[in-house]
């Protein structure tokens, strides 16, 4: 006997943060909705990126942190890692917010099925392993990405991980090599060098995190350096072989060979989408490469299919596919939004932290826009100086004719949290001079913003004597 089908209005694959978060707008605009979920609920920000890789960093700074405490008779060697401990935090925290998801799953009435899900056809799903099919109205795609795989010789091997599997070790190696300068493998990078662990990250490129302007690129490289942490850029991977206990990787540099060892070797060279296995090509959903090419929207070219989130390609980030189920949700209630609208700010976790919106200096330039640029370093901010923190700077980038700011560029001691001020100021087309007229709190690190305004302005920021002010200019 058949199990009888379900039917919904709308039906959301994937429960990551683009899909319950489009599952429960939804539902809250009065659409019946079910989410089908593979795994764990929160999909990779919560259970194998976004979260666990903060803990893992919050801790690890503290570990640093502490060890340099000699004011209060702490010094370094004075402090053991309890590995475990930090692993049990880590999981705690993952178990928390992944519950806190189920519990809003379930009081916005939205039903939660579990398995792995493919289209039988434009209207019917079914879960596989199963007879049974849900009908829907409409359909959100919000599958994500997987970390993705480097095509070389010994990627197999005992020992070789990608980012996942870091996230699940139970002890820590000795060393480790790490393949990718993007921001997971620097964020890797900082959690092995601050435990401990004798790092060696190798690029392909000839800078890390390419994306970002090199000058505040530089400041975290430097701190990564000081950390102890080795770089090998330009360099291409060839081959992995087991060495005994360790593994030696083969490179390419400039086209001569070099060999490198370390007790493991982790893959961080991004991520792909996660579209396959759904059936796209039976009902229509059109692809680019292994993206789900979606509109101004989010709608594919199946009128009644959405996709939100690392499905579609572009930047992998959580926030912005919860902004784009928003959108997409928007759309089906007939109200009018687009996601080229959106203005996403981008942030590494590392320490220095990195946090950029908009524009980058090299981007504008490229674009042959004139500029007004100002800057202010940390060393002159009281709140980072009491912190004592206080390498990098703030960089404000406008149009040199309308003062508008293109975007913002930051290296420095939690500057993810100046984030939200910055997008604004972006997302609002603000100009230098709503920046320098808004009253800042002192002492804050948000008062940098400020004064990179003035400095931009013309070169009047108070806290920087004049000289410093025409070499910012």
């Amino acid at each position: 006997m058949s199990t009888p089908a379900l039917s919904t209005d709308l039906l959301v694959i994937g429960g990551g943060v683009g899909g319950y978060t489009a599952a429960i707008r939804a539902a809250r605009s009065g659409l019946k909705v079910m989410l089908i979920e593979a795994g764990e609920l929160g999909g990779t920000c919560l259970n194998r990126g976004c979260i666990p890789t903060k803990s893992l960093l919050q801790q690890g700074h503290d570990f640093r942190r502490a060890q340099g405490m000699r004011a209060f008779g702490i010094g370094p060697g004075s402090l053991r890692l309890n590995f475990a401990a930090v692993r049990q935090q880590k999981d705690q925290v993952v178990a928390q917010l992944v519950q806190g998801v189920r519990s809003l799953v379930r009081k916005n009435r939205i039903e939660l099925l579990s398995g792995m899900a493919e289209l039988v056809d434009a209207h019917t799903a079914r879960i596989r392993g199963s007879d049974q099919r849900i009908h829907f109205k409409r359909l959100l795609l919000a599958t994500g990405s997987e970390p993705a795989g480097l095509a070389v010789p010994g990627v197999n091997l005992p020992g070789v991980i990608n980012s996942d599997q870091a996230l699940e070790l139970t002890e820590l190696p000795a060393s480790v090599l790490i393949l990718g300068g993007g921001v997971i493998g620097l964020e890797f990078a900082q959690i092995y060098s601050d435990f401990g662990v004798a790092v060696t990250v190798v690029e392909s490129q000839s800078s890390l995190i390419a994306q970002e302007d090199p000058d505040i690129v530089a400041v975290l490289q430097q701190a990564l350096v000081r950390q102890g942490v080795v770089f090998q850029l330009g360099a291409s991977a060839t081959g992995i072989q087991a060495q005994g206990r360790q593994l030696q990787v083969q490179l390419q540099v400039s086209g001569k060979p070099l060999s490198l060892s370390a007790h493991q070797v982790l893959v961080a060279v991004g991520r792909r989408p996660l579209s396959r296995g759904l059936g796209l090509e039976r009902v229509g959903v059109k692809l680019e490469g292994q993206a789900v090419l979606v509109d101004d929207v989010c709608r594919t070219d199946v009128a009644h299919i959405y996709a939100v989130g690392d499905v579609c390609g572009g930047p992998m980030l959580a926030h912005r596919a919860g902004a784009q189920a928003e959108v997409a949700v928007a759309h089906m209630l007939g109200q009018v939004r687009s996601q080229q609208a959106l203005v996403i700010p981008r942030a590494v976790y590392t320490s220095p932290e990195i946090a950029t919106v908009g524009l980058t200096e090299t981007q504008a330039r490229a674009q042959g826009l004139k500029l007004k640029v100002g800057r202010f370093p940390f060393a002159a901010s009281g709140k980072a100086l009491a912190m004592g923190q206080a390498q990098g700077f703030v960089k404000v980038i406008a149009d040199a004719h309308t003062e508008q700011v293109l975007g913002v560029g930051m290296v420095g001691p939690e500057v993810t949290q100046l984030l939200g001020e910055a997008t604004l100021a972006v997302q609002m087309e603000l100009t230098l001079l709503a920046l320098m007229q808004t009253v800042h709190a002192h002492p804050t690190l948000t008062e940098a913003l400020m004064e990179a305004a003035h400095d931009a302005h013309d070169g009047a920021a108070i806290h920087l004597p004049p000289i410093l002010q025409t070499q910012a200019a």
